[in-house]
């Protein structure tokens, strides 16, 4: 309860950067592709190469990114082709995105630095990793081809920056480049403006319509694909380690369960913006999962007595 208690007083604030994107928007014309832009094309290739740069790679941990996209690949593709057969417009593209895309960075991150040692954060990003090359590739494909041919999509895809911050981030890890202070210095800055501008995206999204996009059956199966089938997909890959291959112990045991109860990425809206893909219904349904997720996350620690007791 003690846990429960302490991660939902520490995701509040979040909601109050949510907040002010809205008003922002609504009253300051904040411009949402702009901050969608800046968010995709400036902040997160820093910030990614960074973390990856700087990452402490061990044997053991080679599978996690593997595994996680795999996982992701799985329900993104399950609930795309769901949602070609329900809807049988771009709206399958967004759900799929909704049900895989996980807040795994400005949601994830806080709970972890909140909950374990410096140590296990650099496990957490490695873990990340996956997630990155996921939305990076999968995901962002999803998106854009949503309204855009094959061809355009790939060439779009090809475009998007965090790939190529991903492969010299890994480039410069396998050489063992020290990064520079002043580097650290001004990275530091960008992950806290990650995180700022990833939460008021949606906030500034949400000013621009005058009535939110609900949908009762997209946002079920939605959330049926993000809180249900992707932790349940996660819970068996921790019950398999626990059962048979002993791969990992308890703390990423429970990175690994954290990673899959955040609720859809903020980087959804940034893309629904940038690619004209529904965007008032994507803000929608990350503002309805983001809020879901403030009572969800706790109640689960809490129902299964989770805690980072190691």
């Amino acid at each position: 309860m003690d846990i429960a208690l302490l991660l939902l007083k520490n995701l509040l604030p979040l909601y109050v950067i949510i907040a002010l994107g809205f008003f922002g928007g609504r009253y300051l014309r904040f411009e949402r592709d702009t901050l969608a832009n800046l968010a995709i094309f400036i902040c997160v290739p820093i910030v990614v190469f960074g973390y990856v740069a700087q990452l402490e790679f061990k044997a053991a941990y080679a599978l996690l990114p593997v595994l996680v996209f795999i996982i992701a690949t799985i329900v993104a593709l399950s609930f795309y082709k769901l949602g070609q057969h329900i809807f049988k417009d771009n709206r399958a593209n967004l759900m799929a995105m909704c049900a895989s895309m996980g807040n795994t960075g400005y949601f994830g991150l806080p709970i972890i630095f909140l909950l374990f040692e410096p140590k296990w954060v650099a496990v957490y990003m490695f873990i990340l990793l996956g997630y990155l090359i996921f939305e990076a590739t999968i995901g962002y494909y999803l998106a854009v081809r949503g309204n855009f041919s094959v061809r355009e999509s790939v060439i779009k895809v090809l475009r998007y920056p965090s790939i190529y911050a991903i492969a010299a981030g890994l480039v410069a890890n396998a050489m063992h480049v020290k990064l520079p202070e002043l580097y650290l210095t001004y990275w530091g800055y960008f992950k806290g403006a990650y995180v700022i501008l990833g939460m008021m995206i949606i906030g500034v999204a949400l000013s621009r319509i005058n009535k939110l996009v609900f949908g009762a059956r997209f946002l079920t199966l939605t959330f049926a694909g993000k809180f249900l089938v992707l932790p349940l997909l996660m819970a068996g890959l921790v019950a398999l380690d626990s059962a048979y291959f002993h791969l990992f112990g308890p703390e990423v045991h429970l990175l690994l369960v954290i990673v899959s109860i955040v609720p859809p990425a903020a980087n959804i809206a940034a893309f629904a913006a940038q690619l004209d893909l529904k965007p008032e219904k994507a803000a929608t349904t990350v503002l309805m999962g983001t809020i879901f997720a403030l009572f969800y996350i706790p109640a689960i620690f809490m129902i299964f007595q989770l805690k980072p007791d190691f």
